[in-house]
């Protein structure tokens, strides 16, 4: 069973693969169906570095024991804040059959993990996060 039907509303399952989510690209497919995430010219995201995706992916599965269960490997995290100002974190995988792409497994909000008022300062403009 995959996890984003055993945690509805908090998990959002992933639905087409792109490229990498770096802040030059514009949308991320789904590693798991046709779903791709666009980012709007008002969204922010940004790749967390090792340590920081590292933290947050083990918070994921303390947050959501599932997720470790059923096995959830994560290559990088976007932290990605909106324009409505909805702060999310996207977990990528390399894409399995495209060299250079990630894919997206699931998006989780942002709001609900610690320390989330740090990474936004640390990888958002402070402009854009009122």
């Amino acid at each position: 069973m995959h996890a984003s039907t055993l945690l509805p509303g908090l998990l959002v399952a992933a639905a087409s693969a792109v490229h990498a989510a770096e802040p030059a690209e514009t949308a991320i497919e789904s590693c798991v169906s046709a779903s791709t995430i666009r980012f709007g010219g008002a969204d922010q995201h940004a790749t967390l570095e090792p340590d920081d995706a590292q933290r947050v992916h083990a918070e994921m599965l303390q947050r959501y024991p599932v997720l470790a269960q059923q096995g959830f490997p994560v290559t990088r995290i976007v932290l990605w804040l909106k324009a409505s100002g909805e702060t999310v974190f996207i977990a990528l995988l390399d894409h399995p059959s495209k060299a250079d792409v990630a894919c997206f497994t699931a998006t989780f909000s942002a709001q609900r993990f610690d320390d989330i008022a740090h990474l936004r300062r640390k990888y958002l403009r402070p402009e854009r996060m009122s």
